[in-house]
């Protein structure tokens, strides 16, 4: 029995040099423009395409951009007091102002000698607006910041004080109210619940609030706020100071009163779909 010879590597190198010579002696290098012999055109080269550099930063500078949107002032809406204090509320509110708070304040005094059930405050507040009409199908992002503080003092059996802000969007104005969107009538966010009216009490809380909603060309979106402040007590008394306000505001920091939102066109969804 034979054994065949082992091929040196050195062979096999040598070989597949040759190959390649020949291969490259086989290249259309006639076609390249800009040889040594080509034909002068000024020193101009042709670009090899536009750099996706500019893409990249356009969609980054889209991502990081959000357009502010101010909130008309909001106006009172609903007033619920107890049956001795009908026409002159114990819950009262600053004069409102275009900043997207509403401000609260209270001096509330239940004798022991009454009897009865818990006295009760309610109040509410709404603020509605338009954005812009869209010029294609598409969807709408938009976000916001909810805030409360209740500084408050009292002395009683029974003492709670909670803030709530309910929200409504619609695609369309012409075609629903934000006010009778689904889910309005339930609370967005409860900032504080239950808060307990004792000495020296400081409380507060934020909230961000993010989503979106499918918009058709020509369609103008349209959103409401309504912020709400509810006190129970009973059998004492209690304050709620000056500095006690629910708010709406950016998600950064800076001036209240403002939501944020974006427009993202169908076209771009479905490359960004595609992506995923």
């Amino acid at each position: 029995m034979s054994i065949a010879p082992v091929t040196d590597l050195r062979d096999v190198r040598d070989a597949r040099d040759v190959r390649a010579t020949a291969d490259l002696d086989q290249l259309p290098l006639d076609l390249i423009d800009d040889l040594p012999n080509a034909a002068d055109d000024g020193g101009r080269r042709r670009s090899p395409g536009e750099s996706f550099d500019r893409v990249h930063g356009e969609v980054q500078a889209w991502l990081r951009t959000w357009h502010p949107r101010r909130l008309p002032t909001f106006t009172p809406v609903r007033d619920v007091a107890p049956e001795t204090e009908r026409g002159t509320s114990g819950l009262k509110s600053s004069v409102a102002a275009p900043d997207g708070a509403v401000r609260v304040s209270a001096s509330l005094y239940d004798p022991p000698t009454r009897h009865g059930e818990p006295l009760g405050w309610s109040r509410n507040w709404a603020s509605a607006l338009t954005l812009p009409t869209a010029r294609e199908a598409g969807r709408l992002y938009y976000r916001f910041r909810v805030s409360s503080r209740l500084v408050l003092d009292g002395q009683a059996d029974l003492s709670l004080v909670s803030t709530a802000v309910h929200f409504g969007i619609v695609p369309d104005a012409a075609k629903g109210s934000p006010f009778e969107a689904p889910g309005f009538s339930s609370p967005l966010v409860r900032p504080l619940v239950g808060v307990q009216c004792r000495a020296d009490q400081d409380a507060s809380s934020t909230q961000v609030v993010e989503g979106s909603i499918a918009v058709r060309q020509g369609e103008t979106p349209a959103m409401a706020f309504v912020v709400g402040t509810e006190l129970l007590f009973e059998n004492g008394w209690v304050r709620v100071h000056e500095g006690s306000s629910t708010w709406i505001g950016p998600v950064e920091p800076g001036a209240t009163g403002t939501i944020e939102y974006r427009f993202a066109p169908a076209s771009l969804l479905r490359v960004l779909g595609h992506l995923a």
